[in-house]
């Protein structure tokens, strides 16, 4: 396990923070344990050094020294593995009024 420390929450046993400092594998070979998925920005691939907060609330402290990128497996526990998903945000409504792609388009 890449975690050098991990804090736990006394109610309910479960891991608050983890320290990531290498990639453990890949999703896209598959993987027996369930995957959190810890959401990044296209731009914040680069970063070497991150805090990010996966979605079942683990905070995860990233200090890598190689490139990441989406299925990237950053930590693992005996039940979950931590994997890289890239956010893509959703475009507001009102960009898809037929009237506005023009406007923009132009």
């Amino acid at each position: 396990m890449s975690t050098a420390w991990m804090r736990f929450n006394p109610r309910n046993n479960i891991e608050k923070d983890m320290i990531c400092d290498r990639i453990l594998g890949t999703v896209h070979h598959g993987t027996y344990k369930k995957v959190i998925d810890v959401l990044f920005e296209k731009h914040e691939l680069q970063e070497r050094s991150i805090r990010k907060i996966a979605r079942d609330g683990v905070e995860l402290e990233i200090d890598l020294n190689e490139d990441m990128q989406e299925g990237d497996i950053l930590a693992e526990t005996d039940h979950y593995a931590y994997a890289i998903k890239i956010h893509v945000p959703k475009i507001p409504k009102e960009n898809l009024d037929p009237i506005n792609k023009v406007k923009h388009y132009l």
